[in-house]
């Protein structure tokens, strides 16, 4: 998916640095099991992401992948609405609100939205050595027309939930002491999150 190896190992350093936060949240956040689960998640979608810029990605099956994230999508966007109806407490969710889940939402839909435009058939078929990197050449081709539109709506979707986020950061750096620090962490990864597939769909749709 990405031809530059200086931006491979960008993307998957930071991805992978994201998926290690997260891991670290499940435990800290073992008393919290919608938030554990949550964390869950995002370490299954970072560790996607650090894996998407390199050629052996295609192997694994699409399918599976669409089914995973479409599911957290669903997850997200019930929590979201459980918290919008105030059925569930803030305190339950770490302290975030219903603009927080909208945001793990939107990257879930996202990565539902990259793998279909990747793998239009859903599923990889084995593929070794040079035919491997032409294997993810051709998906990079089959990303136009409607791919091209919905990419656009879901790269805007991504830049909008990294500013929420961003700003909620801020909120949380100003705030009064009783910001603790895990709600902290959790906006900001989430936050570069965002901005960082933001920044994969953008190469997808000019490659």
């Amino acid at each position: 998916m990405v031809a530059d190896p200086a931006l491979q190992w960008t993307f998957t350093v930071v991805f992978a640095a994201l998926a290690v936060h997260s891991a670290y949240r499940i435990v800290v956040d073992r008393s919290r099991p919608a938030q554990a689960l949550g964390h869950g998640l995002h370490v299954l979608m970072a560790a996607d992401m650090a894996a998407m810029p390199w050629p052996w990605w295609a192997m694994i099956p699409g399918s599976w992948q669409i089914v995973l994230f479409s599911i957290a999508t669903a997850w997200f966007l019930v929590l979201l609405v459980l918290q919008v109806r105030r059925t569930i407490p803030r305190r339950v969710l770490g302290g975030h609100g219903p603009w927080h889940q909208a945001g793990h939402a939107v990257m879930m839909l996202a990565m539902v939205w990259m793998v279909a435009a990747m793998n239009p058939v859903g599923e990889a078929a084995p593929v070794s050595g040079h035919d491997l990197g032409l294997s993810a050449a051709h998906a990079h081709a089959a990303v136009s027309g409607w791919d091209a539109a919905t990419g656009i709506a879901v790269t805007a979707a991504l830049l909008v939930a990294g500013v929420v986020l961003l700003v909620e950061f801020v909120d949380c750096v100003r705030g009064p002491a009783r910001t603790w620090r895990g709600h902290t962490g959790d906006v900001a990864s989430g936050a570069v999150m965002s901005f960082g597939m933001a920044a994969m769909s953008w190469l997808m749709l000019a490659a």
